[in-house]
């Protein structure tokens, strides 16, 4: 029998007298710590955050529900409605659901806010038909060498896309250095060191709301340049191919030959270059060299595979990406063998190289 227990049995006999507890509802506890996380998170994850709370949560019987009457019955009808009602709820989407649940109630135990109940969590998902969420959509993890080097020869050879050279050309480049869209984004002249051949990697750009103290969204989506990576390992050296440096040239020649002063690689003539422009360059270049649509995040998977694909240990790669570990490169950024035969077989071949008894193998 645990504390919990034992003190409710005390109170039920009058023997202990517990305290009145202010009761407050789950969406007065989700503001408060909402505004608590505004100090400890970046601030496009308070916009996820945000979102998630918006779609799924406001105006529900739950978030108007003193938070001293939730129990893990509650939560089970609660985010089984989610999932049998919206329907096509993928498995990241549900975690972000029910991560607001869990820290919401938590929080509210830790500082004893409205009598919240100690929750069995692994009891509550057990319960709910997590059967119904569906994968995360499969997607491609790179796109087709040919498509690569169409694009490589009418950006760089055709200049095919004039009005936005530059952009198109640290759009091409990036199938050579694997960066975060945000940080091609923020990519400066002085980030690059010609003579060790190196390009550094500590700043993105981010986007986000401004928020007054009590969290509340102040105006329209801010753009910004930070030294503020999304982690330690993504502060980074990536090493300049000869391919990279002869792209360096062509985008300073560019420059040079319009007279721009700007110090971003992407300008094109505007003030800032932000993550949205490069995606809009993306799609109308895909479209202007007659290739298959794919969005910025995939150039980045593309190089993470094929170099994975060229024999690269996956803790180099994971290195050049910036990720903190190896799980992450494996799981999202790589070609797994189960979807390529050809390659496991090869490597089976090769690898269980056994002799059969009449002295030659099959």
């Amino acid at each position: 029998m645990n504390i919990e227990e034992w003190i409710d049995i005390g109170v039920t006999n009058g023997v202990v007298d517990m305290p009145e507890i202010e009761e407050k509802t789950f969406e007065e506890i989700y503001k408060q710590w909402f505004k608590m996380k505004l100090n400890v998170i970046r601030a496009q994850s308070c916009d996820r955050i945000e979102v998630t709370y918006n779609r799924y949560y406001a105006g529900s019987l739950l978030a108007s529900s003193n938070i001293s009457m939730l129990d893990e019955a509650a939560f089970v009808r609660f985010l089984t409605g989610i999932i049998i009602g919206y329907g096509n709820i993928t498995t990241k989407e549900f975690s972000r659901i029910f991560q607001i649940a869990n820290n919401v109630v938590t929080y509210a135990r830790y500082l004893n806010l409205g009598g919240a109940k100690l929750l069995d969590w692994e009891m509550i998902r057990r319960y709910v038909p997590e059967g119904k969420i569906v994968p995360d959509y499969h997607q491609d993890f790179a796109v087709p060498k040919q498509d690569v080097e169409k694009l490589l020869h009418l950006v760089i050879v055709k200049n095919i896309y004039p009005l936005k050279r530059s952009a198109c050309l640290c759009l091409v480049m990036n199938f050579f250095l694997g960066l975060r869209v945000g940080e091609l984004a923020s990519l400066t002249w002085q980030d690059i060191d010609i003579d060790r051949r190196v390009l550094r990697i500590y700043k993105t750009e981010t986007k986000a709301y401004n928020r007054d103290e009590e969290g509340n969204r102040c105006g329209s989506m801010v753009y910004s340049v930070v030294e503020d990576l999304k982690t330690v390992y993504s502060v980074r050296e990536i090493p300049l191919l000869p391919e990279t440096l002869y792209i360096l040239k062509e985008l300073r020649a560019h420059h040079d030959n319009c007279g721009y002063a700007s110090p971003y690689l992407a300008y094109d003539g505007k003030d800032t270059i932000l993550v949205r422009s490069l995606d809009r360059t993306l799609r109308r270049l895909c479209s202007y060299c007659e290739v298959k649509y794919f969005n910025t995040h995939m150039i980045r998977k593309t190089f993470a595979t094929m170099l994975h694909a060229s024999g690269m240990p996956t803790r180099y790669i994971s290195d050049l990406l910036g990720h903190s570990e190896m799980v992450t490169t494996e799981r999202n950024y790589i070609l797994t063998y189960k979807d390529n035969y050809n390659a496991l077989f090869g490597y089976m071949h090769k690898g269980l190289d056994f002799k059969l008894k009449g002295g030659e193998s099959q």
